[in-house]
């Protein structure tokens, strides 16, 4: 303990007690009596010269009260106290509670995996390539040597001299598809200033500068692509590896106290943020007898966090969706090319993807919670508003955006729509537990800038924000599979618009009987595209769009097939041979689908596939489907085609981890990072104990300092807050003595 330095010192210094902070972790903390005292003012030998203000004063002490037992048990209590009236008797007064709220804001550090200047989006993008981020950025391959294997031949290219590390098994590598110069210095080299298939591979070895990859690379030997390069940053297979320390420091040890030295690395600021993806239903084309099912993916450790934030049961909450209110079994969904909404129940819920913050480190750089507050234009961009929250995929070619590229950046307020009222908390209340609700678990949507011309302008949803928890879930299907590294690709596709289409009759061609033959069928559609000569094969579409037979309630006998149309939202999709061309490739496109009975889930390994490319192989452009093939074009399920269709395998096209396997390849789940930038506001409530001592004229005029005498000006050093049993729970010190006169209050507050 030292003393109040009196110029810069509060006018009261306030400090809780040990026993105070004992009552805290009991439940017990509260404050009944107060008592003013003198302790530390003589009288009656000070020189007449003597300013009053100058009496040092002791710091009030942490330890002011102890009551830990022996040895540090301990009561330094006001010492000298004043009677509450005349010359004796009781010296406690009553304070007056008066604790006010209070928020406040701060803005953390960008973290992820970019950087960019985003005071004005969209914007050009860097891949951060320090040590902090990677281990080597010093690799690239020659693209005319990628003929679709495994296997990619590797060259040095030092751009970085701290990263001098070979990949090793287990590594991590992300394979930039950009078709770059062999050059250093060019700033092009880790630029993202335009969009290409940017795809994520687990090393299975690396020898004599060829690395096995889990899965095939590219094929683009048909492709002019002689002299330019694609770039490889290799990461590490864990979080703990890089990004984080395996023992977390104590809180109270030597190099926390010794706060600059620790300061003086980055050791501690994790730089990236965490990304787990469970799912919960086995996907589609996946056979469990040969291959891991969803059971065995990475990332099942968080199905009990699926269920907890309601996209598992459809019975164990309700969403309150509106301004009004309304009831919903769920809150989630998206839009079809056409605009048609499509409401994903919690139980058809395949999957999630949880970004969260998660680490070792002690320091609290999100504070409580995001700060979410709304849009103010008289002070546009002011910390603590909800625009600042914005989620980076710089790399993601999102096919609600028709620009395709720069990436895509979403938000919960995001900028020209403020008409639309966007930034609204929503609430998931339990249907299980009332005293959870009023209001709930509140959360945001989060949402991209691209107005839907389909729907009334509003721009689509892809996830919520948690505030409260610090989290981001990504909700959406089709996202959540452009982010999954076994998916294969980097880009979206749209949902296509499913029907009922009456058999043709007229003509001798196929079955007059539909393919569904009453309102107890359900047909689930999804679609792939395929390569078979150029570029690379991955996941089918994640949206899976059901739809019921007819309701023959004249003619049992009457059955539909099922038609698929596509409105666009193919921007990223182009067709060029001889050359390299911005976007993705598709030489086919098939039709997955699965008939069951009505109310049951699709079964993974019982998907048809259906070669549909037929349809539109007189518009293709040297044998590459186009968005304007696809939009004039109608496919038909016909009984016929779905009864003769194989069934769908997808490690015919994406290399799936058989049963027993239990080495380094990658799987669907085995995610651990977010592969992208967060910004966010930050805010901390602020609970301020307020307690007002009031002391009148009448009272608290008699001090009880044996060196004090009724002609002398009293003065005031210091004031107790008691417990009901009289504990001294909190001390306050004043910086100089105070004379006591008249009417007076002092306000001690104390920040929770």
């Amino acid at each position: 303990m030292g003393f109040i330095l009196k110029n810069t010192s509060a006018l009261i210094s306030t400090k809780l007690t040990d026993v105070g902070r004992q009552k805290l972790s009991e439940g017990n903390f509260n404050i009944s009596y107060f008592q003013i005292g003198d302790s530390e003012v003589l009288y009656n030998k000070l020189p007449v010269t003597y300013n009053m203000v100058d009496t040092m004063v002791l710091e009030p002490g942490y330890n002011a009260q102890n009551a830990a037992g022996v040895p540090e048990s301990n009561k330094q209590n006001v010492k000298y106290p004043y009677y509450v009236d005349g010359n004796g008797g009781n010296t406690y007064g009553i304070p007056i509670m008066d604790s006010v709220i209070s928020p406040i804001y701060n803005t953390a550090a960008m973290r992820g995996f970019f950087s960019a200047d985003t005071t004005s989006l969209p914007t050009n993008w860097s891949a951060l390539v320090s040590t902090g981020y990677c281990y080597t950025s010093n690799f690239v391959v020659e693209m005319s040597s990628l003929d679709g294997t495994d296997t990619v031949t590797i060259s040095a290219n030092t751009c970085n001299v701290n990263q001098v590390t070979d990949p090793v098994a287990g590594d991590l590598v992300t394979i930039y598809y950009d078709t770059i110069t062999n050059n250093c210095t060019n700033d092009e080299f880790m630029s993202m200033s335009s969009c290409y298939p940017i795809l994520t591979y687990r090393v299975i070895d690396y020898c004599d500068g060829v690395l096995t990859l889990d899965r095939n690379a590219p094929d683009f030997t048909n492709i002019s692509l002689t002299g330019v390069y694609c770039r490889l940053i290799v990461y590490p297979s864990q979080m703990t590896d890089l990004y984080d320390s395996y023992t977390p420091l104590n809180h109270y040890s030597n190099d926390i106290i010794n706060f600059e030295s620790v300061c003086s690395t980055d050791e501690f600021d994790v730089k990236i943020w965490n990304m787990n993806i469970p799912w919960s239903e086995t996907l589609a084309g996946i056979d469990s007898s040969n291959f891991k099912d969803y059971e065995e993916f990475g990332s099942v450790n968080y199905l009990g966090t699926k269920e907890y934030l309601g996209y598992m049961s459809n019975s164990g909450q309700t969403f309150f969706v509106s301004q009004t209110l309304n009831s919903e079994t769920t809150d989630t969904y998206f839009y079809d090319s056409f605009g048609t909404r499509v409401n994903v129940e919690p139980e058809e819920q395949k999957g999630i993807g949880i970004i969260h913050y998660t680490n070792q480190t002690i320091d609290l750089f999100y504070g409580e919670k995001f700060a979410l507050e709304p849009f103010d234009s008289t002070s546009p961009g002011a910390t603590g508003q909800a625009r600042n929250f914005r989620l980076h995929l710089p790399w993601l070619m999102w096919h609600k955006n028709p620009e395709c590229c720069m990436g895509e950046t979403f938000w919960v307020d995001p900028p020209g729509f403020s008409s639309f009222n966007l930034c609204t908390p929503k609430y998931m209340q339990s249907n299980k537990n009332d005293d959870m609700n009023t209001p709930g678990l509140r959360y945001y949507h989060l949402w991209d800038t691209n107005p839907n011309p389909n729907n009334n302008g509003y721009p689509n949803r892809v996830g919520k924000v948690f505030p409260d928890d610090r989290i981001v879930v990504i909700d959406d299907e089709e996202l959540l599979a452009a982010m999954s590294y076994k998916s294969n690709r980097n880009w979206t596709l749209p949902a296509p618009k499913v029907f009922l289409s009456t058999p043709n009759t007229c003509n001798s061609i196929g079955s007059s009987q539909g393919v569904l033959t009453g309102s107890n069928e359900t047909m689930y559609v999804t679609y792939r595209f395929s390569n078979s000569s150029a570029f690379t094969n991955s996941l089918h579409c994640n949206y899976y769009i059901k739809i019921e037979g007819p309701n023959n309630i004249c003619n049992p006998s009457d059955s539909e097939n099922v038609g698929v149309r596509f409105g666009g939202d193919f921007p990223c999709l182009t067709g060029y041979s001889n050359t390299f061309k911005q976007g993705y490739f598709g030489e086919k496109i098939e039709i997955i689908c699965q008939k069951v009975p009505t109310g049951q889930r699709p079964n993974s390994d019982d998907w048809r596939i259906i070669d549909m490319t037929d349809v539109i192989s007189g518009n293709t452009v040297n044998g590459y489907i186009t968005s304007d093939v696809l939009t004039g074009a109608t496919f038909v399920i016909t009984k016929d085609l779905y009864d003769n269709a194989p069934i769908y395998v997808l490690d015919d096209y994406i290399t799936m981890t058989t049963l027993g396997n239990n080495g380094i390849q990658l799987n669907f789940g085995d995610e651990y990072y977010f592969y992208g930038s967060l910004e966010t506001d930050i805010q901390a409530t602020i609970y301020e104990m307020v307690c007002k001592v009031n002391l009148s004229n009448t009272q608290f005029l008699t001090s009880s300092n044996p060196t004090w005498n009724t002609t002398t000006k009293p003065y005031l050093t210091e004031i107790g807050l008691y417990d009901y049993n009289k504990n001294l729970m909190i001390v306050s010190k004043l910086q100089s003595p105070v004379p006591r006169q008249g009417v007076q209050q002092f306000v001690i507050k104390l920040d929770f």
